[in-house]
């Protein structure tokens, strides 16, 4: 069974203490997410941002690994924060989606994901 698929299983089953042992059997991740969400909150803490990031990471390195596009990610990394960039600056000037960055970054994220795929690969 995918991790992906017993991870649903086990947070429709309510099993707390399968999550405790991913936890803590992943503490360097943990942590890693931890410090990327006080990152991107200017040193405060935030639920929602913390769950995009672990989404983030979830979906994209299986993703950018299986393709075998492992040597091509600094281009990715290169036109997605210079992207994120600008898609930041422009939603951080917009009131409607200054509290919805965290979101804004997945799109991003994706978005030039799939473009990258598509036209540069």
């Amino acid at each position: 069974m995918s991790l992906a698929i017993e991870f649903f299983v086990r947070l429709l089953s309510l099993d707390l203490q399968w999550f405790v042992e991913l936890a803590m059997n992943n503490i360097f991740w943990l942590f890693l997410f931890i410090l990327i969400t006080f990152v991107y909150h200017e040193l405060k803490w935030n639920w929602k941002t913390f769950f995009v990031v672990i989404f983030w990471f979830w979906i994209s390195i299986p993703f950018i690994g299986n393709l075998g596009l492992v040597y091509l990610v600094g281009g990715l990394l290169f036109i997605n924060y210079t992207a994120r960039l600008i898609v930041l600056t422009f939603a951080e000037a917009i009131p409607s989606l200054k509290n919805r960055l965290p979101i804004v970054m997945l799109i991003q994220f994706f978005t030039i994901l799939i473009l990258y795929n598509l036209f540069l690969v």
